[in-house]
């Protein structure tokens, strides 16, 4: 995983936005780059991301996320859409909920059973409640 990659996981799943990340330390359009592999960040700067993260994230594992960076095998095919999840996820936000789910049906995308179960599992959160998880997934 690239740092911008771990950043950008880091940040979805605290909920917050590039703006927000960024956090006057860079300019958001600077760390967009980042997350996108555009731009290379230097030591120092990606100190002060942590130093953010730690104060502004709780539960933030340091540790975790350089191990993150040092493994530089692939991110999967699914980073994206787990990303998008999350993000919806900790924002609530059922209608981005629907899309993904409406793009996994339609977009003749083969996804994986523990990807489907993510996404139940984020409606169940966003809602406060299980009537979106299936009986199937109740049953695992």
């Amino acid at each position: 995983m690239t740092i911008g990659e771990a950043l950008k996981s880091v940040r979805l799943h605290a909920g917050i936005s590039q703006t927000e990340m960024a956090a006057g330390i860079v300019s958001e359009s600077f760390y967009s780059k980042v997350e996108r592999g555009v731009h290379a960040i230097d030591a120092e700067t990606l100190i002060e991301f942590c130093r953010f993260i730690i104060l502004s994230v709780h539960r933030f594992d340091v540790t975790g996320f350089f191990a993150q960076i040092n493994n530089q095998s692939s991110t999967g095919p699914f980073f994206e859409l787990t990303s998008e999840i999350t993000f919806a996820q900790n924002r609530r936000d059922i209608k981005a909920l629907d899309k993904i789910k409406q793009r996994i049906e339609d977009g003749g995308v083969q996804v994986p059973q523990w990807l489907k179960f993510k996404l139940e599992l984020a409606y169940a959160w966003a809602l406060r409640s299980n009537d979106k998880i299936s009986p199937e997934m109740k049953k695992k």
